[in-house]
Formats: C-alpha cells, structure tokens, sequence
C-alpha cells in the first residue's frame, strides 16, 4: 500500500445541489481514469458492484461511502475524494434498502486485494473523527481539504 497515489489533484470539491449517487461516482472515476490511474472499464465496474453492493457508512452523523471495485480495472493503486456541499442520499452497505445523506465520498482504486481491508480501516477510522470530517466537509478548496485528510488516509 504505500504505492498508493493521492494528492490534492484527486480531491474533488462539489458545490452543485440535487446530484446523484452516479454522477458523483462518474465524476471521481473519471478523474482517476484521466490521470491514468484506472482503466476504461473502472467506471461501469464501479456502478455495477454499487448496485449489488452499496457502499455508504451511516455513522448517525457526516456519513462517508467507499466506492470500490475489482482490482482488474485498477492500473495503479490511487484514491480519490469527493467533499460534498450539499449530502447526496447514497445506499447503505448494511441495509441496501436504505439510504443515508452522504457528505464525502474515498473512492479507492487498489490494486493489490489484501489492501482493501487496511484502507477501509483508515477510512472508518477518518469518519470516526466526525470533527474533522466537518473541517474536510467546510473547506473551501481541494488542498485543503487534502491537507487535513492526508494523514488519515495516506
């Protein structure tokens, strides 16, 4: 896991209201495909594990979600946050027929198996401290919402 990439470049900051699990996805997907990070085929993938398994944390709070699929659309392990203005109602991992307000997303793009348990373990541990999720969520910039999550997560 320490070659894994992250840096403010893949933080992405939405302050657009009435957005969807899937164009939020789509956007943070895309920007780890850009950066060459992940495959063509990382998107759909993404879409298709959400459905059958959704991914958002409802920690009673700022609730987080962990977007993630198959290491085999994943050139180089990488992750990408999206901090959101306004939450977006996301399916719950532990009851699919829920939803809960989503307020920022850590989508991981691993490429080695074993690594998703520790980065999950990061993650809680990151939307555990809910008063710096709000600090990450009030930012108005992507370095800096970067600078206050990357010890956490990187």
């Amino acid at each position: 896991m320490s070659d894994l990439h992250f840096d403010s470049s893949l933080v992405h900051m939405f302050d657009e209201d009435g957005l969807d699990t899937y164009t939020v996805e789509d956007v943070l997907a895309n920007e780890l495909h850009d950066q060459g990070w992940v495959h063509e085929s990382y998107a759909a993938a993404l879409h298709e594990r959400e459905e059958g398994f959704p991914t958002a944390l409802d920690v009673g709070g700022l609730n987080v979600a962990i977007p993630h699929c198959d290491i085999e659309h994943v050139k180089k392990g990488a992750l990408c946050v999206g901090v959101l203005k306004h939450p977006v109602e996301w399916r719950r991992m532990d009851d699919a027929s829920k939803t809960c307000p989503v307020s920022l997303v850590v989508m991981l793009a691993l490429d080695e198996g074993h690594a998703h348990l520790e980065m999950l373990q990061k993650v809680i541990g990151l939307v555990q401290d809910q008063e710096l999720v709000a600090k990450i969520v009030a930012c108005d910039t992507a370095e800096a919402a970067y600078d206050l999550m990357k010890d956490k997560l990187y």
